[in-house]
């Protein structure tokens, strides 16, 4: 598995993810963030500063006992690059262990997928290495659309891609040299979650990641973790069939979620209704559509939202996620979806008051490739340097 392995890792990235949103924070704050006892904190705390992930600023003022001393995060201990996969356009990134973007670069997705994934890598070697001479590159998150196998880091079949049994991380560690880590781009996009989400929801064990793209993917955190299901990956919901009589999709079938609900769906629905000649060709434009008040574009929209909470109320039934979150160009209409999605998974199977749940947008505006950013990152822990996390990951 990817990510987030046991009780030590689920707490070194809420750590992480609370001095670095925090700093400077002492100890004593860590331990009201998080609930856990006072010698919990300092077991952790101490073992992020033996890894060098985290150091210890000068002491802050005394309370009358011994004086904090302020945790920083160690933004330059090492440098990572985050791939995200895209059906139509890809994006790679170089972040510093803070989580931060320092630069990041767009591609098109185009041409046979080994072409273009050595094309691809030679451009990010040309702009990690030309912009950033003397960073030290611990390792590579790739995020990608389809399934899977963690045991080779391949994509073995993309029907949006259209790829089958693509040696993703082979291609890539040949070319950038350094440790590549590969995951469904839904995945990544929940694994976000953890690292940028809000802090009030640290102690949230339980939620449900709707990735809306040109497919339709979901990603899921349990108890605290990355879930993946077997070695080839969860395979997600967005193939789940809302109308056997439907559409068909890409994966062979007809009538799935994807096909309802994907930024396709939506931008092929407005087109074929729209009164007048129009040049919308992604979902950022019929968004921006919808923020200008076109009735046409809200239209398009708000079914999409109606088909994205039905098949959000299936899954909050079944899973009684505490959070479900929605990714994507679609979120950035949330004012407008963000009501229809609640209506819809309102029920009386659903008590608020009794499993209390919060539907949102999601936390950065591009969540497949942020989630990449801590699953390379992820390397640097002390484990997985190692060779404990590239062991997990092949699992």
């Amino acid at each position: 598995m990817v990510g987030v392995r046991d009780v030590r890792d689920i707490n070194q990235t809420m750590f992480l993810h609370l001095i670095r949103e925090r700093q400077p924070v002492s100890r004593a704050e860590l331990a009201k963030a998080t609930g856990l006892r006072a010698g919990t904190v300092s077991a952790i705390v101490n073992r992020l500063i033996q890894e060098r992930l985290v150091y210890e600023g000068v002491a802050g003022p005394s309370s009358g006992g011994r004086p904090p001393k302020y945790l920083y995060v160690n933004a330059e201990n090492a440098y990572v690059l985050a791939v995200d996969i895209g059906v139509k356009e890809s994006v790679f990134a170089v972040s510093d262990f803070n989580g931060r973007i320092l630069i990041q670069r767009e591609t098109s997705t185009e041409g046979p997928a080994e072409r273009f994934l050595r094309t691809l890598a030679d451009e990010v070697r040309k702009v990690s290495r030309g912009q950033f001479p003397r960073a030290r590159f611990e390792a590579v998150g790739v995020s990608v659309p389809g399934l899977i196998d963690r045991s080779s880091g391949s994509v073995v079949v993309s029907p949006n891609l259209e790829w089958q049994d693509v040696p993703v991380r082979a291609l890539l560690e040949e070319k950038l040299q350094l440790p590549v880590y590969v995951e469904n781009d839904a995945n990544a996009a929940a694994f976000a979650e953890l690292w940028y989400g809000p802090l009030d929801e640290v102690k949230t064990r339980t939620l449900l990641f709707v990735l809306v793209v040109e497919g339709l993917g979901t990603g899921l955190i349990m108890n605290g973790e990355l879930h993946v299901g077997t070695h080839i990956g969860l395979g997600g919901f967005g193939h789940m069939t809302i109308d056997p009589a439907g559409p068909p999709c890409s994966c062979g079938r007809r009538g799935c979620w994807e096909t309802f609900a994907s930024n396709r769906a939506t931008v092929a629905r407005y087109r074929k209704h729209a009164k007048r000649r129009t040049s919308v060709q992604t979902m950022s434009d019929l968004v921006t559509l919808v923020q200008q008040g076109d009735e046409e574009a809200e239209r398009a929209v708000r079914e999409t939202a109606g088909y994205l909470g039905e098949g959000i109320a299936n899954l909050a039934h079944g899973l009684s996620p505490e959070v479900i979150v929605v990714g994507g160009a679609i979120s950035g209409a949330w004012q407008l979806v963000g009501p229809i999605l609640t209506e819809r998974v309102k029920s009386r199977y659903i008590l608020p008051e009794i499993a209390p749940l919060t539907i949102r947008p999601s936390s950065v505006q591009r969540p497949s490739l942020f989630g990449a950013i801590p699953i390379a990152l992820q390397h640097c822990f002390g484990p997985s340097r190692q060779g404990g996390a590239r062991e997990t990951a092949r699992r």
